[in-house]
């Protein structure tokens, strides 16, 4: 019996924006970000290498055998924490999204140094993130996932760089445009040309960003699969803003098995349209109700990224969801029929475990508020079970460590340098910082 077991070794494959292939996006909290290295210590990367030559990777067989043996890696620090702090983590939704790849099935399917045959055991499951082209630029994000983000990094740190997983990225002044050429890589043919020839074991596809809704490759990818007959049998998963819904994409879903779109949707009105600047709340709200509508293959949920800024508005924000946005459909047809949360755990500065001691026990007593608040409301139960859930896991995760001491500094030099470069100021959309900063 293994508590540590993950499918994801086995059956996956994870690109980053850079190209760069890395076990799991959750590793990215790790100081190697979850990237697989070669034994020179380059990364093996989409642009420029084999992918089936990354899985067997001497780092993938550690991974692999630690699982097998109960184990934690260091790269599965993430979910370790949320299991502890009793979240939901990337490997317990995995796990049920492929029930029948069990233990017993990999123990069967790898040798005693952790390695597979990567013939009987093909990847399944795909993350692909070709490039970081997007029109937003999010506070808990960077450049290396929004090249939105690369004139407010210069003005932010004077500097026309970034370090990125393969080493320091230059910011480049191409005509009227600032560009990284380190996020072409999907140009590179040979990368289709293998994911093609693997299009008949695909049978997931998680695709973020960038915004992968602005980039034209990802249409690419969705026309080739249905073309080869591959689509009717596949899954595929977003990560998006919400800032755009094109028609053409919704015409392209109708050919696939199912389509699941996570909502990267941190709020509503003013909260929202700080923390993902320039964000739109009236647009985005225009879109979800347009993806709420949509055929019965496509379904979707709210994806709410927790930060220090919008903890205490998420309250405010669900009890929206749940009496005034009208929705039929998003997290409805989910098994959490709230909202699907996540704890940003980095940058570390904008973590919840950030705040002072006072606030958190403000936001503690407005979650046992809300709690109060849904039981008035008669909910159903399963709502009421995820309502708690939610309070419960976020509450413990606050206060299971400070990092006041650490990055409350970094946290308000941080929000005023950005406040003042985009013209905006956080006690207009949470007062509650008022007496803190």
């Amino acid at each position: 019996m293994s508590n540590t077991f993950c499918p994801i070794p086995w059956i996956f494959q994870a690109v980053r924006a850079n190209g760069d292939i890395r076990v799991c996006c959750q590793a990215n909290v790790t100081k190697n970000k979850g990237v697989i290295r070669k034994q020179d210590g380059t990364a093996y990367n989409a642009g420029v290498d084999v992918l089936q030559d990354a899985r067997n990777a001497d780092f993938m067989k550690i991974i692999r055998s630690n699982m097998l043996t109960g184990k934690w890696s260091e790269e599965c620090g993430r979910c370790r924490s949320e299991e502890e702090n009793g979240l939901n983590s990337r490997r317990q939704y995995e796990q049920q999204n492929w029930p029948q790849f069990t233990l017993e099935k990999a123990q069967q399917q790898t040798d005693l140094d952790g390695s597979i045959d990567v013939e009987e055991t093909p990847v399944e499951y795909y993350d692909l993130r070709f490039g970081n082209f997007c029109n937003l630029k999010c506070r808990m994000c960077g450049p290396t996932d929004s090249d939105a983000w690369y004139d407010d990094w210069i003005k932010l740190t004077g500097k026309n760089t970034f370090k990125d997983t393969s080493g320091e990225v230059e910011i480049k002044l191409v005509g009227n445009k600032l560009c990284a050429s380190e996020f072409d890589w999907p140009s590179y043919e040979p990368f289709w040309e293998q994911l093609e020839a693997n299009a008949h074991n695909i049978k997931h596809v998680y695709f973020a960003g960038g915004e992968p809704m602005l980039i034209e490759r990802h249409y690419d990818f969705l026309e080739r699969c249905i073309e080869n007959g591959s689509a009717k049998n596949m899954i595929v998963e977003y990560n998006t803003n919400m800032s755009t819904l094109p028609s053409r994409v919704l015409k392209l879903w109708e050919s696939f098995k199912q389509v699941r779109v996570g909502a990267s949707v941190d709020g509503m009105g003013s909260v929202l349209e700080y923390q993902r600047h320039p964000a739109k709340w009236n647009k985005i709200l225009k879109n979800l109700h347009l993806l709420d509508n949509t055929p019965s293959n496509i379904m979707g949920w709210l994806a709410f990224t927790v930060t220090a800024y919008n903890v205490n508005h998420m309250i405010d924000f669900m009890k929206w969801k749940l009496t005034e946005s009208n929705f039929k459909k998003i997290n409805f047809t989910h098994k959490r029929p709230i909202i699907t949360n996540h704890v940003a755990h980095h940058p570390k500065h904008l973590n919840i475990r950030v705040l002072p001691d006072d606030m958190k026990v403000q936001i503690v007593r407005r979650f046992e508020d809300f709690m109060q608040w849904c039981y008035e409301q008669d909910f159903p139960e399963n709502t009421l079970v995820k309502a708690q859930e939610i309070t419960n896991s976020t509450i413990k995760y606050m206060q299971s460590e400070s990092y006041y001491d650490t990055h409350w500094n970094e946290f308000i030099s941080y929000t005023k340098n950005l406040d003042k470069i985009r013209n905006e100021n956080l006690l207009d959309i949470e007062p509650m910082f008022q007496e803190y900063i």
